[in-house]
């Protein structure tokens, strides 16, 4: 049971998305349209089962595939008050906490990851006389793992897949072998070692293999389009025929291929799994009506099908503009971008592209500007101090920095070494990262940007988030499809790629290209004209009568965590996020009691904060 009624559970949800929560049919699929209430579908269904008790939370097994959405996960079931957790995490982290509870169980030695594994490909390359850019080289071995091809069969799969090996395909063999023995040789292992070795276990122990079993009944997977062969292997050894799986995603969202992701999981998903029922969510809560026109355009222009519809009120119209050249696009996106700051604050924009090049060039116009900036998903004060203490080669090394951290007037920083010193106290082996991998410590904390920073990323790092505005830019032939797409198969993700782009909008979307790039005469996109058609209907919406943003509820419960953090002397992050503030906004805690437990801090503490501010009827 749980304490959040069933019925509760199912309040605000469409017709559609009720059917998601509560049907009954296992296995089950649940596709997804960009928009459609996803992660809310997803934990609502495992909140309805545990309240109806259709399964029980410890028998419970919900997987994803980065640290960020296991968090989200987490954290929106936190949300629908359990009584029981559940377990929820990444594919590796899940794989990593098994294999040690193997090694403890048998009394061996826990699996160590390494803390650099890029020194181990590059004396691997030096070994084999192989001279190639070591994050290639790395990329290639990530290549072969995911689709689980064997040294022997490295070449071969090559000519067949069309791919561009940064190795040698007939040097491959001995590459990965040296690799493999380096490994052996420190004792270490990779990431992708934590899934061989939890499959070749439940393959090889059956006795273990039975415990486990036992322990997940209830099977949840999202993002369910991006399972590559091996990530799809090991789910299968841990489900094993059984039929209680719930998987949730987007086929038109697929865009990793090119690491070993089969997007046929969902959009074949009835001859995977014989008999499941498949219930689809096609409208977007999020992105305007024309926002999805124009993603839907260049789906189509490809040759898929996004039957999509927005629930959404008309916003502002699409807009397509080009440049003489790459640098006058980065100009004119700047200038953009600084007039969208008079509506909006920073994150609540983005500007998108498709290389890492881009993205460099983009920046410096931007901080022309004075632009503040997010270069990657997820980077936060909290992301910096961890990694901090991540780069602590050894267990001395970490003790020093705990020492230096706990003297430091910096909370979150104090918090942090907190962590690291039960790592250390407990005396598991394995690295801190490894620690924080498996058991998301930090998850309570806000991890996002700063007010004032503006998005700036890559398609592929811009999946699963959302703006208000978004700039997506260099949408040219040679960048969207990409030039190294040449096959349909990879021409086909590619147009699936500035889909996922288009929709991170939800009213505002500008789409540039230029002329001109690096020196070179440049194309509009082949799916561009069809997004320019989609628009050409859209009607301006007016600008609101005053540049500022809207009033926002929440302002005021912002200034009482910034008043508390000042007198706390700790970072605003670390009071707590703003999703806790929108819960104290939405249901305002009865007395001292329901405060502390809801910013999970003692009573006490609570009790000497400044009185919560009204909410405004």
């Amino acid at each position: 049971m749980t304490a959040v009624s069933a019925e509760h559970l199912l309040s605000g949800l469409d017709a559609d998305q009720r059917e998601a929560v509560t049907s009954s049919a296992a296995p089950l699929a649940i596709v997804a349209a960009a928009g459609s209430g996803k992660t809310t579908v997803l934990t609502r269904r495992i909140a309805y089962r545990l309240a109806n008790e259709q399964a029980h939370a410890r028998h419970v097994l919900a997987l994803t595939f980065t640290r960020d959405a296991a968090a989200e996960l987490k954290r929106r079931l936190r949300r629908l008050d359990l009584r029981d957790p559940v377990e929820a995490g990444t594919f590796h982290s899940v794989a990593l906490r098994l294999l040690r509870d193997r090694a403890l169980a048998n009394h061996q030695s826990a699996p160590q990851l390494s803390n650099d594994r890029m020194s181990l490909v590059r004396a691997a390359l030096q070994q084999t006389g192989v001279r190639v850019e070591p994050f290639a080289a790395a990329t290639d071995l990530d290549w072969a793992r995911a689709r689980m091809v064997s040294p022997q069969q490295y070449e071969g799969a090559c000519r067949v897949n069309s791919r561009r090996s940064a190795v040698p395909p007939a040097k491959y063999a001995d590459f990965h072998d040296v690799y493999e023995q380096l490994k052996r040789t420190r004792g270490v292992v990779d990431f992708d070692d934590m899934l061989t070795q939890l499959l070749h276990a439940l393959r090889t122990d059956p006795q273990w293999a039975e415990g486990v079993r036992w322990r997940y009944r209830h099977f949840f997977v999202d993002e369910a389009q991006d399972l590559n062969p091996l990530q799809h292997a090991v789910l299968e050894a841990l489900r094993n025929g059984r039929s209680d799986l719930c998987l949730v995603g987007d086929p038109r969202q697929a865009i990793y291929g090119w690491n070993g992701a089969d997007h046929t999981t969902l959009s074949e998903v009835q001859h995977r799994y014989p008999g499941v029922t498949v219930v689809e969510l096609h409208a977007n809560y999020r992105c305007s009506p024309q926002v999805v026109r124009a993603a839907a355009a260049a789906l189509t222009a490809a040759g898929q099908i996004d039957p999509a519809h927005s629930l959404q009120p008309d916003a502002d119209a699409v807009r397509v503009t080009s440049f003489a050249t790459e640098i006058d696009e980065a100009d004119g996106i700047a200038r953009h971008v600084r007039d969208l700051l008079h509506l909006r604050s920073g994150r609540e924009l983005a500007v998108l592209a498709r290389t890492n090049e881009q993205v460099s060039v983009l920046q410096q116009a931007l901080a022309t500007y004075g632009i503040a900036t997010e270069r990657s998903a997820g980077r936060s004060p909290l992301d910096t101090v961890v990694n901090e203490a991540m780069r602590c080669t050894n267990r001395d090394q970490l003790a020093i920095w705990i020492d230096t951290a706990h003297a430091d007037t910096d909370l979150l920083r104090r918090r942090v070494a907190d962590e690291a010193d039960r790592f250390l106290l407990s005396g598991e082996t394995g690295t801190f990262r490894a620690w924080v991998d498996a058991r998301h410590p930090f998850d309570d904390l806000d991890t996002g940007p700063a007010d004032d920073a503006v998005a700036l990323l890559t398609f592929h790092a811009a999946k699963g988030r959302e703006w208000w505005g978004v700039v997506v830019a260099g949408v040219e032939d040679g960048l969207v499809p990409h030039s190294g797409a040449s096959s349909s198969t990879q021409l086909a993700e590619e147009a699936r790629l500035l889909y996922v782009a288009l929709t991170r909008a939800s009213h505002h979307l500008l789409v540039t290209h230029a002329h001109q790039r690096n020196g070179r005469i440049a194309a509009p996109s082949r799916w561009l004209h069809a997004v320019i058609d989609s628009a050409a209907g859209d009607v301006a919406v007016p600008p609101p009568p005053h540049r500022h943003a809207p009033v926002d509820p929440l302002v005021p419960y912002r200034e009482w965590r910034d008043a508390v953090a000042r007198v706390s002397g700790m970072p605003a992050s670390a009071v707590c996020n703003d999703r806790v503030l929108r819960s104290l906004l939405a249901d305002p805690p009865a007395d001292v009691h329901a405060l502390a437990e809801r910013l999970g801090i003692t009573e006490s503490a609570a009790a000497r904060l400044r009185p919560l501010p009204q909410p405004v009827s």
